[in-house]
């Protein structure tokens, strides 16, 4: 699939900054109505999952942010299907990776207002989920924004 220099620029800009339309819009010399099909196409195309707005859960009160590896006993999609399912119903987890090459088959991202909320989430509801034998938590100190999307778009 081609991206042509005005698809690029409009991720190249949603990856760094939150813009509306219009502001999008003067930033490319496009119209926002030409703006709004592009971005609909990036969408539809699977390369843009909807324009996110990033969340500041610190602000919010969630003061521990924890990358969080799983293991699982069964290797299999029913498991992995079931174990996403019972992620979902819990609010603190804000994303799940499925990944080899680790120890764990999941590493899922939680938020949590402390430490006694954390040991609640990890222990009565994340541990209680069958098929889970292991649990490894690493807690993130700082996040450092290091995208360079245009490095990457200039690939394409």
């Amino acid at each position: 699939m081609e991206l042509d220099r005005f698809d690029k620029h409009i991720l190249e800009i949603l990856t760094f900054e939150d813009l509306n339309l219009n502001e999008l819009s003067e930033r490319i010399n496009l119209s926002v109505s030409s703006v709004h099909r592009r971005i609909k196409n990036l969408i539809d195309l699977k390369i843009m999952s909807g324009i996110k707005r990033d969340i500041n859960y610190q602000k919010l009160g969630f003061s521990l942010h924890v990358l969080l590896q799983v293991s699982l006993s069964k290797h299999d999609a029913d498991t992995f299907e079931k174990f996403l399912a019972e992620l979902e119903s819990i609010p603190e987890v804000i994303n799940a990776f499925l990944v080899t090459g680790q120890s764990a088959d999941f590493i899922v991202e939680v938020v949590a207002k402390d430490m006694e909320n954390y040991s609640d989430i990890l222990l009565k509801r994340i541990g209680k989920i069958e098929h889970v034998v292991a649990l490894h938590s690493s807690f993130v100190i700082k996040q450092y924004d290091v995208l360079n999307c245009s490095g990457l778009l200039n690939r394409i």
